[in-house]
């Protein structure tokens, strides 16, 4: 998914290479500090037309290498880093409805990114038109 992606970039960028980053799975003795990124939930709300609202929510849950004063410390700075993201085609998204917890010493930072999809229906245009006037054909448009 392109989002987790822009994700993992911005934490990149903002924090080091030196900081894992785990998307599907924390492996057994993964590395600390790391984070791991994982998608909640997606929520779709039908607008006017045939746009839908999309909203996926993320836990950019962040393990500490020092303990839980850590991560709290951390969950300002991580909110502050992902509240905009760029996507691999260029465009930004903006994080909506930010917040942290931290539980058993972990980092909890849950965050929104919406965005909207438009149903677009396929159309079937005429091949060419013919011109009359008074009986008479002036020619098809299109063809020579």
């Amino acid at each position: 998914m392109d989002i987790i992606i822009a994700i993992s970039r911005k934490l990149d960028a903002e924090f080091g290479e030196d900081c894992k980053k785990y998307i599907d799975q924390v492996p057994q003795n993964f590395e600390t500090p790391s984070f791991f990124i994982q998608f909640l939930n997606l929520e779709h709300v039908q607008q006017i037309g045939k746009r839908w609202k999309i909203t996926p929510l993320f836990n950019v849950q962040y393990f500490p290498l020092k303990g839980a004063s850590e991560s709290a410390n951390m969950s300002l700075k991580v909110q502050q880093a992902l509240k905009d993201i760029e996507l691999l085609n260029g465009s930004i998204m903006l994080a909506r409805g930010a917040n942290s917890e931290v539980v058993d010493g972990i980092g909890h930072n849950f965050m929104r990114f919406d965005f909207f999809l438009q149903v677009v229906e396929q159309k079937t245009f005429m091949e060419s038109l013919r011109h009359y006037e008074n009986g008479e054909r002036w020619g098809i448009v299109g063809e020579e």
